[in-house]
């Protein structure tokens, strides 16, 4: 295995550990080294109809101070067709915020979609390439 390998994993666990061993996730204004930001809760509109959907995109940013070290999203269905509500994209952008993209194929009944970042307090970061 490759030193660059081994570096990648040990952030990833190291990530995990803090993330499980603090209990759970704190919020923006926690007083641990990592937080989970909360973004906006955005609304999925229902589909126009003609074979378009309704799209909406949400975002989470890190407060100054902090960067971000992942993320993700969530998609609330409007109705029990769980189907028709799709995330499409779930993406960094920008160093310090997460955005998603999502859809919905339902005529009647909106949806949610919500982003979240995970930040750290930290005082120098290495970043790593993957080859």
């Amino acid at each position: 295995m490759s030193k660059r390998a081994v570096k990648c994993g040990l952030v990833a666990a190291a990530t995990a550990v803090m993330l499980v061993g603090s209990g759970g996730f704190a919020s923006a204004a926690g007083t641990g080294t990592m937080d989970i930001v909360q973004g906006q809760l955005v609304t999925l509109p229902a589909s126009p109809g003609g074979g378009y959907a309704g799209t909406a995109a949400a975002s989470a940013t890190c407060p100054a101070g902090e960067v971000l070290t992942g993320g993700g999203a969530e998609v609330k269905a409007g109705n029990s067709y769980v189907q028709r509500y799709n995330l499409a994209a779930s993406r960094p952008i920008g160093g310090e915020t997460w955005w998603a993209y999502g859809t919905n194929s339902d005529t009647t009944n909106p949806g949610t979609l919500q982003a979240f970042a995970v930040c750290a307090k930290t005082t120098s970061l290495d970043v790593v390439h993957t080859p």
